[in-house]
């Protein structure tokens, strides 16, 4: 399953990636293993926003992102949900037909994690990708998104910049 089943029109969507010197099973390995604890700047960012975090945990980022952003495990390395995050305590939702949810009011959220060789490492990459149920919900989505989208690919690219550590000097 591709971000393309998941989520084809999205109303937003960004990517970060990174050339990582590790054959792509190797990559995706290290990002699926890494740690907050080895993301300094999104831990920092990650707590702005709302998560409350004593120190930064010391399980795989995407277990934190499935348990505390609302996220669901819908394919070997996509995750999607249902969020209102412009709502001061946010709110977020699962259900079992994503593609066909419509319900006024939320956003479509899905994310994935891809490598895939270049040359002789791997071209690690995140994309996200947002679309909204309802017009209302694009204004809002909107007007949120301008603020956090910055700090957002910050978190990204700290994954990706972790997952290239992992492989170079191992944890």
């Amino acid at each position: 399953m591709t971000l393309d089943d998941v989520l084809p029109a999205p109303d937003w969507a960004t990517c970060c990636e990174r050339r990582i010197d590790a054959a792509p099973d190797v990559a995706l390995a290290a990002a699926r293993a890494t740690t907050l604890a080895e993301m300094p700047l999104a831990a920092v960012l990650l707590g702005l926003r709302g998560l409350r975090l004593r120190r930064p945990p010391r399980i795989p980022f995407l277990v934190l992102v499935e348990r505390s952003v609302g996220l669901a495990r819908v394919g070997d390395d996509v995750w999607a949900g249902l969020q209102q995050p412009w709502h001061l305590r946010g709110a977020s939702r699962r259900v079992d037909d994503f593609a066909g949810f419509s319900e006024p009011g939320w956003v479509k959220i899905a994310v994935d994690l891809t490598a895939t060789p270049v040359g002789s490492g791997a071209l690690l990459a995140t994309e996200t990708r947002i679309a909204a149920t309802s017009e209302d919900a694009r204004r809002a989505f909107g007007r949120y998104w301008r603020i956090v989208r910055p700090g957002s690919d910050l978190v990204r690219a700290s994954w990706l910049r972790a997952a290239e550590r992992r492989v170079t000097v191992g944890a």
